[in-house]
């Protein structure tokens, strides 16, 4: 026997799960209990390593969509998998494992129960050769079936599953036969009568009979309905066109994936699974893609509203155009095909190839004409029997109740087909139907696995969970219970999920506040092994933990998850911070005043009668209504628009209507004190003219505050002159909020990304610059001296992609700086943590406010001014100069773009880390090289602190 020498077996008893690689193949090799066992590494269901994955009880679980394999056979252990992984024989010479690659004797297809002892005889007619159809009959014969057994299927081919068709077969990763049930051998093995290309046309009850369309009749003792379902159809002018498909059948798939490679625009119509597997194979081939979906959301009938806005995101950030609450009125065309849908309200979308998803049709014709219980699909008991014992119904085409709601259910999924059908065969072969498996559904999109446990209902509460892998949503049932879960990749949810499903455990948001919050897979086999119960960690500190290689790497948990993201809001905007939120330009009278943010809390920022500023939040004290709508105006007192309680320019509640009721009745107590019911005051202090607020009392002074060093570049913009408002920008970005005060503490990037910047010299690797930071790592100046842009060294211009040798402006007085500051830089970038940004780009001034709305996206203002004393063309120099910023500037569209890409990444990728690690000799803080990140490592060595991480 060849065997082949891998590894020491105490590398193996330390890390317990480790991948080899042995004579070409992928093996595993496990250290259980009672020896060591090799196995093929590879998943039988899709790829996957199973040494990614959980190791348990035994068995070990593909990390993809849980199948499970017993190690020590290789049986699969049910769905989604059902062929076997191969094990090979193992032994230990001297300390090494040794592994034989000649394969053990394997599990495969028994011999033909017709040639042993059968318990059960008969005709077993099955109607309908798609996967429910071919598993009922391998089934019944795996379990000693003896008798005559007869497949009737429509298509001419062998049974195959239907799952890969919208996704690895149009993208050629698989072929129909790649998705066999069973192969020609298998059936051979089986003694089954496979009668493909023909259809069943009545169902005879009374002499149960079968007529078929070739005119046969075939007589059954039992009979199995696995008749599917078909895709609906619209009824608009043009759905019959060529270019048009519906997705069920390989030949339906063969069309579509021809359609697909000469295509370029691509429309799908229906924003369900099959309508976004087919968007996410498309966009893989590089097409353009827009989905329509009537509903005003995605998948309105199989998700909660929170993870129907998770996929769309994940698919928008894929490059797919979603349109929602639309309809279609035809879908135009020439003799060449498809050229055009048009919606209801007259929008034209370019197309080339369309394809309509809006749902199945269950195949039911023949069970109605056959007097059969008929109500939305085929009615079926606990068994699968229909209303005729003798006849039972599986997969997509059978109904069934709910037994705590009494409601019909009938599901579309690759595990019900596979476990009805599993259930129905036993029972005809004699043996227990076994339990029911909690229901699932995997769809595979967009890099992504998502995945569906339990039974969803529109009045269920969701509860939404962060992880390293994305948000998972656990829906609780107005009874206590976890109706379902959605997952996105996460295998430890779903594990928790189906804990909890199985348990029927009375108080799930209890048992999901106490459970592990960061039940990740494993990122290295030492740690695939895991107790049969999951790990309980209910601090947040312990769920996330900072990575042991210090300030230079940052987890990417710091910019997705939705749990520290509220942390921030209350240790860093609410905590000891001076917020920045607005000028005193822009309050220039009594009464005047503004709506601004601290971090996302809304807020208002006025001038009082006597001259002061102050700030509240934009909440009334009476029923939370956010009172303040307009942006900005002039009041003598602020009334809530829902009930008119009334305010004056402090905050004060000055008016309550009907106080006192009306004729003596109603009205508020007599212990009610209006100046107890005041709106929420913040801390305010100012520095020449600009404003800000704290919602902590015992802050320092600003002046303390920022620090000696950054009120150096701060009072060079803000020298004690009069701001003159120039005009306003706001945008928002789709990336994390502290990318943006990083990407002004990265100089590095600087030099790097922004064309205008090198080409003009304006900030540029060779210039006399600098990387500021205070001491606390919170606040940072980006600074550079401008240089003649024909000084650039030959040896920087090489490392510098972005240079553009010989680009010259149009105007060159936008480069033309006038010294008016007292400093020797012409360009900063101040950073006052934790919401400031203070620009100063030669001549042009402005401040940035940064207001988080969630994680994963943050709105920008940005305010443009000069001072009262400019003259007409100091103002026009500065508005001139002012293209190079804002959302469509020289040199703000990039770093915009920049950070979306950083977020897509993250959230689109495995999770992983951020490495920033230039400039070592620095540990973290101030650097005199633009080739740094010290100040990004400082800002996180603040971060941590002020997080309690």
């Amino acid at each position: 026997m060849p065997w082949f020498a891998t590894i020491p077996l105490a590398t193996l008893k330390e890390k317990r799960v480790i991948p080899v690689e042995v004579d070409g193949l992928r093996l595993a090799l496990f250290d259980l209990e009672d020896g060591v066992y090799a196995t093929s590494n590879v998943c039988t269901h899709q790829f996957a390593l199973l040494t990614d994955g959980f190791v348990e009880n035994g068995c070990v679980e593909c990390p993809l969509h849980q199948g499970l394999f017993d190690i020590r056979t290789g049986k699969a252990q049910g769905s989604p998998v059902t062929k076997d992984i191969t094990t090979y024989p193992v032994k230990i010479e001297n300390g090494i494992v040794h592994v034989d690659v000649t394969p053990n004797a394997p599990h495969g297809i028994a011999a033909p129960p017709a040639m042993k002892a059968g318990r059960a005889y008969g005709r077993l007619v099955v109607i309908g050769a798609g996967q429910a159809g071919a598993q009922v009959a391998s089934t019944a014969r795996e379990h000693g079936f003896a008798g005559w057994i007869t497949i009737i299927g429509d298509e001419a081919e062998l049974p195959y599953e239907r799952p890969p068709l919208s996704k690895d077969f149009l993208l050629g990763k698989c072929t129909l036969e790649d998705a066999r049930v069973f192969k020609a051998v298998d059936q051979q093995k089986l003694d089954i009568d496979l009668r493909t290309g023909v259809a069943a046309t009545g169902i005879d009850r009374a002499v149960r009979r079968v007529t078929l369309s070739t005119g046969e009749a075939i007589e059954y003792d039992t009979l199995v309905i696995a008749t599917g379902a078909r895709p609906r159809t619209l009824a608009i002018l043009g759905a019959e066109r060529e270019g048009v498909h519906l997705l069920r059948t390989g030949d339906d798939a063969a069309a579509l994936s021809a359609g697909l490679c000469a295509a370029s625009r691509v429309v799908v119509i229906g924003g369900g699974f099959i309508g976004m597997e087919i968007a996410s194979s498309a966009r893989t081939l590089g097409k353009d893609v827009t989905v329509l979906e009537s509903q005003s959301r995605l998948m309105t009938r199989v998700l909660p509203e929170p993870a129907a806005a998770h996929l769309a995101g994940i698919a928008r950030s894929a490059g797919v155009e979603i349109k929602t609450g639309v309809g279609v009125a035809r879908i135009d065309g020439d003799e060449n095909g498809v050229t055009a849908v048009v919606l209801t309200d007259g929008a034209v979308l370019p197309a080339d190839v369309v394809i309509i998803g809006v749902g199945a049709i269950p195949n039911t014709e023949l069970a109605i004409a056959s007097g059969l219980t008929v109500e939305s699909g085929i009615v079926v008991d606990h068994e699968g029997r229909t209303s005729d014992p003798l006849i039972f119904a599986v997969g997509d085409a059978a109904s069934r109740r709910d037994p705590a709601t009494g409601a019909l259910l009938r599901l579309e999924s690759w595990q019900n087909a596979k476990n009805s059908a599993i259930k129905v065969g036993r029972l005809i072969a004699g043996t227990s139907g076994g339990a029911d498996e909690v229901p699932w559904f995997w769809s595979d999109q967009f890099g992504r696995s998502i995945q569906i446990v339990g039974i969803l209902g529109s009045n269920d509460e969701t509860v939404v969970r962060p992880s390293a892998h994305g948000p998972s949503f656990f829906c609780i049932a107005p009874d206590g219970k976890l109706a379902g879960a959605v997952t996105f990749g996460d295998a430890a949810a779903l594990r928790l999920a189906r804990e909890l499903l199985e348990s029927g455990t009375r108080d799930a948001r209890n048992a999901l506040a106490h459970g592990s919050h960061e039940m990740t897979l494993p990122r290295s086999p030492a740690n695939a092994i895991r107790n049969s119960k999951m790990e309980h960690a209910a601090s947040l500190e312990q769920r996330y933990v900072w990575p042991n290689t210090g300030l230079t790497t940052i987890p990417d948990w710091v910019y997705t998850s939705e749990e520290i993201y509220k942390r921030e809001v209350e240790r860093i905007f609410h905590g000891r911070t001076w917020n920045f939120v607005g000028l005193e330009a822009e309050l220039p009278n009594a009464g005047d005043y503004m709506r601004s943010s601290v971090g996302p809390t809304p807020v208002v920022v006025t001038r009082a009668e006597d001259g002061s500023i102050n700030v509240f939040e934009n909440r009334c004290a009476h029923r939370a209504a956010e009172f303040c709508r307009e942006l900005r105006g002039n009041a003598a007192e602020i009334v809530c628009p829902y009930h008119q309680w009334s305010y004056d320019m402090k905050g004060n509640l000055k008016g309550v209507p009907f106080r006192r009721g009306v004729a003596g009745q109603g009205g508020m107590g007599k212990d009610f004190s209006p100046e107890e019911h005041g709106l929420r005051k913040l801390f305010v202090t100012t520095r020449n003219g600009v404003i800000f607020a704290s919602y902590q009392a015992e802050m320092e002074s600003i002046e303390d505050y920022l620090g000696e060093e950054m009120l150096k570049d701060f009072d060079a913009v803000f020298n004690g002159r009069k701001l003159k408002i120039l005009g306003y920008y706001r945008h928002t970005l789709l990336g994390n909020w502290k990318l943006y005060p990083e990407n002004l503490k990265d100089p590095y990037h600087a030099t790097l990304l922004h064309t205008f910047l090198v080409t003009f010299g304006l900030l540029v690797a060779g210039n006399k610059s600098a990387m500021i930071v205070d001491p606390r790592g919170r606040h940072s100046t980006m600074a550079s001296a401008k240089s003649d842009s024909g000084n650039v060294a030959d040896e920087n211009k090489k490392e510098m992609r972005a240079y553009r040798e010989g680009m010259t402006l149009q105007d060159p007085r936008l480069m033309d700086f006038i010294p008016e500051f007292e400093s020797p830089w012409s360009v900063t970038m101040q950073v006052i943590w934790p919401n400031l940004i203070v620009q100063r780009e030669m001549n042009t001034l402005g401040v940035r406010h940064i207001i988080p709305k969630g994680p994963n996206d943050f709105i920008m203002t940005w305010t443009m001014f000069g001072y009262e004393g400019d003259d007409d063309e100091t103002t026009r120099h500065r508005l001139r100069q002012g293209n190079l910023m804002g959302p469509a500037g020289f040199l703000g569209v990039e770093d915009n773009e920049a950070i979306k890409f950083v977020q897509d990444g993250m959230l689109n990728a495995t999770p992983d880390r951020h490495y920033v690690a230039l400039d070592p000799a620095v540990e973290a803080g101030s650097s005199d090289t633009l080739i740094s990140e010290a100040a990004i490592r400082a800002m996180y060595q603040h971060w941590r602190q002020e997080m309690g991480l």
